[in-house]
């Protein structure tokens, strides 16, 4: 048969395998690309990141809006190209750094189209008026041009079709290109392969450029792409898209760029993938795709917007624009260009590019990546492994410490990290894996354990009362197999002259009247917080303080003999067949071993020790005292006040040399029993000690009590000593 401690270790091993598999399974879910977990992390890590009011913006980026107050004043949208040329016009004179348009040139302007199709018309058709012909020529696409020219840092925004991580459906692409248009979009100036890179990046099919007369007048063009993330909402920008070979810029980072005087451009590859993007100094840290989080200073209007209506009328403070990175795109709201963002829904993508230029200015790079990520898994792991332990070993509320202590650790771990350089790391893995790992070990031992206190339960509700069995169940750790040392109180009791009786009666009725009798008397023991050791045919034995501690067993034991004498009566009152049953309690407190004793595969929960013995001996002097009751000194003297009490003297029982101060009970202070009888009877005794004979005192008592055969003991006592003095009263016997 196991062992304990086999059982314990296999259990425990199975506890760790159940939270070990906890960990593998919230692993596989967790590398599903579109799994729970990835939706729950994004919002999770919102929440981290905007927890506290986020960095101001750098000051230096401001919006030139398409508004609805702009649509009012130059006409429905889209605008003839000669108002973009007055609104470039404008920002020259204001002095700002650079212009970037988000907005997609591809086509003509409508107008200029219009002009060329009646110039065509009337040749066709002979006329050849110079004067018209020269107004015919006037172009808007070229008024736009000379002003890119004359402004000498404007860059225009393309788009790339095509690419994986686009969400939106039915893009028409045929008007898109294969083949660059010259000049080609803004590129990284160099491409760094770290060893064994990975050169992983978006890749696009088709772009859609800027018309060539445009395209050839501006600085450069650059991608404006915006794409979302599983959830639908913009939190990373593509900071590299690979078309044809050459890996594009965005036009956030052509205009930092430009606004840095146009430092060397790089892009870095490492194992995982992109790494980084570089302008000049500044590493901006991608994800293995190269995408970069934006990092947003707030809800929709956080960046300093103004009105281009305001602008080509020079309504705007000149140094509220001088030296300025301005953007230029539509937040009217007729015209789209919205996407949900963590900083709220309704976001303007040019205030989102502008966002991401004041990233790169300030320098400030929040970041996730296949490291990150796998800080994030390893991290799990830890915590799962960790729990799985605790919950094995430890007890609910120290594992239960443990969890609370790893959850608030990763917390503050994954905050510093954020912190310090700006790695954002998912708490939604971690946590999920502590989580899972602890509550299935948790399970597998409370089931387990529910198991054994069932056992436990089965076992002691023989001879403990519910409460008790109750408090056993909760702390096992009250039941240690073998012994341990107690202070306890024991207590005897046996149906006077039994044995006669059972001479003269017939089995059937004396079976029905122990029965009766030990229902009663057992109830009574379980009421008062006792354990009954053993029911000896007409005896009981019970003890008081294990297995459960007790703050006074002592009292415990008393009350419960006074009550076992009290019911004893009921029962003589209810039914005849008691009449004449009495019974003896002897009551003994002192040391003893109490534990599970026998052997491994069959054992009791008992008692041992002297202390058991002399309350044993206490319960067969009742018979020799004609009394009730009888207990030790100890017991009294813990059990308290509230008692009416008797020295009786000293005893040397059989089998034990040192005498013992025995004490008679006879009843609690206020139940109808005279006190002053006993009372007197203790003074008498006392007068052993002043060397006076308690003769006659004790004759007067029984003469009040002709049937008290402890007086009669006692005068006998004093006569066998033929006036030599007594100083104590001492018996002594053969018999139990």
């Amino acid at each position: 048969m196991p062992t304990k401690a086999k059982i314990s270790r296999w259990r425990a091993m199975i506890t760790i395998s159940i939270g070990l598999a906890a960990v593998v399974v919230m692993t596989l879910v967790n590398r599903m690309p579109q799994g729970p977990l990835q939706h729950l992390e994004l919002i999770v890590s919102d929440l981290m990141l905007y927890a506290h009011t986020p960095p101001q913006p750098t000051g230096l980026v401001a919006i030139a809006a398409i508004d609805d107050r702009s649509i009012a004043e130059f006409g429905r949208w889209p605008w003839a190209r000669s108002v973009h040329a007055r609104l470039v016009h404008a920002l020259k004179d204001y002095g700002v750094a650079v212009i970037g348009f988000d907005d997609l040139l591809s086509e003509r302007d409508p107008a200029d189209v219009e002009r060329a199709a009646i110039a065509d018309q009337l040749r066709r058709s002979g006329v050849a008026d110079p004067v018209i012909f020269a107004e015919l020529e006037k172009s808007n696409d070229g008024m736009f041009a000379e002003a890119l020219k004359e402004q000498g840092e404007t860059y225009l925004g393309d788009t790339f079709g095509g690419h994986r991580t686009v969400h939106r459906a039915n893009i028409d692409l045929s008007a898109y290109r294969t083949t660059f248009l010259d000049p080609p979009p803004l590129a990284y100036g160099v491409v760094r392969k770290e060893p064994g890179a990975a050169q992983e990046t978006i890749v696009a099919d088709a772009y859609l450029p800027p018309i060539p007369l445009l395209n050839t007048a501006a600085r450069g063009s650059a991608y404006v792409d915006i794409d979302e993330d599983l959830d639908g909402e913009a939190r990373s920008y593509p900071a590299v898209i690979r078309f044809n070979g050459r890996y594009c810029m965005p036009l956030s980072f052509a205009l930092a760029d430009a606004y840095l005087r146009h430092p060397p451009t790089s892009i870095v590859f490492s194992a995982e993938g992109a790494r980084s993007a570089n302008i000049g100094d500044r590493a901006i840290p991608l994800d293995d795709l190269g995408r970069m989080m934006i990092h947003f200073r707030g809800p929709p209007g956080t960046i300093a917007t103004y009105s281009i209506a305001d602008i080509i009328n020079r309504r705007v403070p000149p140094e509220q624009l001088k030296g300025r990175i301005i953007l230029v795109g539509a937040i009217a709201h007729a015209l789209g260009d919205r996407f949900n963002t963590p900083k709220g829904g309704d976001f303007p993508g040019v205030e989102i590019q502008a966002n991401a230029v004041d990233n790169v200015i300030r320098g400030d790079f929040i970041f996730r990546s296949r490291e990150t990520m796998a800080e994030e898994e390893w991290a799990g792991w830890i915590l799962g492994v960790a729990i799985s332990v605790a919950a094995a070993f430890a007890t609910a509320l120290t594992s239960a410490m443990t969890l609370v202590v790893l959850a608030l650790g990763y917390l503050l771990f994954v905050t510093w990290r954020l912190a310090s350089g700006g790695a954002l790391i998912g708490i939604v893995f971690p946590w999920s894996t502590l989580g899972l790992s602890y509550f299935g070990a948790v399970i597998y031992r409370y089931a387990t354990e529910g198991r054994e206190k069932r056992h436990l339960r089965r076992a002691f509700e023989l001879y403990l009362n519910p409460d008790v069995v109750a408090s056993v169940v909760d702390d096992p750790a009250g039941l240690r197999l073998g012994g341990e040392r107690r202070r306890l109180s024991i207590l005897f009791a046996d149906i006077v002259g039994f044995t006669s009786r059972a001479e003269r009666s017939e089995p059937e009725p004396l079976v029905a009247l122990l029965n009766t009798y030990m229902t009663v008397m057992t109830n009574v023991i379980f009421d008062s917080g006792g354990v009954v050791d053993k029911l000896m045919g007409d005896g009981i034995m019970a003890f008081w303080g294990a297995p459960v501690h007790l703050p006074n067993p002592a009292r415990n034991a008393v009350e419960c003999a006074l009550r076992m004498l009290e019911e004893l009566k009921a029962l003589a009152a209810r039914d005849d067949r008691f009449e004449d049953v009495k019974i003896g309690i002897g009551i003994c407190t002192g040391e003893a071993v109490v534990g599970n004793f026998g052997g491994e595969g069959r054992f009791d929960y008992s008692v041992i020790g002297d202390t058991v013995n002399l309350a044993s001996r206490l319960e067969g002097l009742t018979r020799q005292f004609k009394v009730r009751l009888l207990a030790n000194r100890a017991t009294i003297d813990e059990a308290g006040a509230g008692f009416i009490t008797r020295e009786i003297g000293l005893v040397k029982v059989k089998g034990k040399n040192q005498l013992v101060p025995v004490v008679e009970i006879a009843g609690r202070e206020g139940d109808g029993v005279d006190p002053s009888y006993y009372l007197r009877f203790n003074q008498a005794l006392e007068q052993l000690s002043h060397g006076t004979s308690p003769e006659p005192s004790l004759r007067a008592l029984l003469a009040e009590r002709p049937d008290d055969q402890v007086i009669a003991m006692c005068l006998e006592r004093l006569r066998e000593t033929d006036g030599a003095p007594v100083r104590e009263m001492v018996f002594e016997f053969e018999t139990k």
